[in-house]
């Protein structure tokens, strides 16, 4: 590790810096090693330091609190390095995000076409039920009169049977 035993430590807490940490970007950086580490392979959150080394003056670091020169073994990552991925994975999830709003908007505008439909169908519902209900009373009409043309008939039949037989 590149640090002094003056360097300065702080601990981190992930939850409040990303609140989307338990289910967001962070935690599948870690999947991957990208980003801002949470904790080392021992199981230990990581810490923030400072360096005050002559090479790396003043460049943060994630580390294992258990780690050390000696021991290579445990958590150690420069601070700008994990922003960097940091920042790359969240681009990455803001385009995937715009990418979903471009399909959603896409798909808005095919309900919108399909809902004109429909109110052009109710309409032409409408239009119909009128045409049908039209349709209706000329049958009715169309019966009556038969029923007056089949009386009619009768009543000549009736007094031709009685005339002429």
């Amino acid at each position: 590790m590149s640090s002094s035993s003056a360097s300065s430590e702080i601990l981190f807490d992930y939850e409040s810096v990303n609140p989307l940490f338990g289910e967001g970007v962070s935690d599948r950086v870690n999947v991957t090693g990208r980003g801002i580490p949470r904790k080392c392979r021992c199981g230990r959150f990581s810490v923030m330091r400072t360096s005050n080394t002559m090479k790396n003056p003043g460049r943060l670091f994630h580390c294992c609190p258990n780690g050390s020169d000696e021991n290579p073994n445990h958590l150690f990552k420069w601070t700008d390095i994990s922003m960097v991925e940091e920042m790359e994975e969240v681009e990455s999830v803001v385009d995937k995000i715009d990418r979903e709003v471009g399909s959603l908007a896409k798909g808005l505008d095919e309900v919108e076409a399909i809902k004109e439909i429909a109110e052009r169908c109710e309409k032409d519902i409408v239009e119909l039920k009128g045409v049908v209900s039209s349709y209706e009373k000329e049958i009715q009409e169309l019966r009556s009169l038969k029923n007056m043309i089949v009386c009619g008939g009768l009543v000549v039949a009736f007094v031709y049977y009685v005339i002429f037989v």
